[in-house]
């Protein structure tokens, strides 16, 4: 996987930090055209991977994409899954037309799948039919690897249902060729779980990692030690604690720890695109 990371939360004006700034993000990619346009930036500057939520808005993106050979190298890592699209669903279309609408392939045949699951109270089943509802727009195109958004990672973490995770990676690894990954807003208890517990060789997690401790559970120096013990394939989110921090500050900070292998971030400008991506090169 590629060291720098770009992310989509400015196309939907999520900024942790400020209101402000997300209603501003959000006034300024008002449309397909402006997503794609930041993307083909992105793209031609050297930047490779793009890392995002299935929402909506984006699909006339990804049909710009894949309808352009600039693209050819460009690298999906989409996360996975989007709750509101499908409570938003639920409302619109109710259950049947949200099955119709979502669910891949034999409509009868994936219903049936899911009343089996329900009466057997096992959940794998349903796991599985909303990953390939979720993957379906991106056959043909670069998907690089699926990661699990924390939402869904750390209620399964809560409620303990670990093998959930592993069934998610096994899953993805042997339908689709790619390996999973997961989100957490917990990377001590994740990382302990998926290697220790689990024994999963080098688990692919995405956390929040920055000087401050934003948004950094059970604590800063907690995540600090488990990342530097390098067990897990470790990708910071927030490294910049949505612009509280200055970037090469935050860069010189993560050069300090030893288990960083990658960073996500997100700008909405070219110039704080540019100037990010030639600090983390440095790392």
């Amino acid at each position: 996987m590629d060291k720098i990371i770009f992310g989509d939360n400015q196309f939907f004006g999520v900024n942790h930090m400020s209101e402000k700034t997300a209603l501003n993000q959000m006034q300024k990619f008002r449309s397909p055209d402006d997503i794609f346009h930041t993307l083909e930036y992105v793209n031609q500057i050297g930047i490779k991977s793009f890392m995002f939520t299935t929402h909506d808005k984006l699909d006339p993106v990804f049909k710009k994409i894949k309808a352009n050979p600039d693209f050819h190298d460009f690298k999906l890592i989409p996360c996975m899954p989007y709750a509101h699209k499908y409570a938003n669903a639920m409302v619109e279309l109710g259950i049947t037309g949200t099955v119709r609408k979502f669910i891949p392939g034999s409509k009868v045949f994936s219903f049936f799948k899911m009343i089996q699951a329900a009466i057997t109270a096992n959940p794998i089943p349903i796991m599985r039919l909303l990953v390939d509802s979720e993957l379906k727009q991106y056959q043909g195109m670069n998907v690089e690897a699926i990661f699990l958004l924390n939402i869904v990672t750390d209620i399964l973490i809560g409620l303990g249902m670990h093998n959930m995770l592993y069934e998610f990676a096994r899953y993805t690894e042997e339908k689709y060729g790619v390996k999973a990954g997961f989100f957490t807003m917990n990377y001590v208890a994740l990382n302990d779980i998926l290697v220790n517990k689990l024994q999963m060789k080098n688990p692919m997690i995405c956390t929040n990692i920055n000087k401050i401790g934003f948004r950094m559970n059970p604590s800063l120096r907690s995540v600090e030690d488990t990342v530097n013990k390098n067990t897990s394939f470790n990708i910071a989110m927030s490294f910049l604690a949505s612009g509280a921090l200055k970037p090469k500050e935050s860069v010189d900070y993560l050069k300090g720890l030893h288990g960083v292998n990658a960073v996500l971030f997100g700008a909405s400008s070219p110039e704080h695109i540019k100037e990010t991506k030639d600090l983390l090169e440095t790392l």
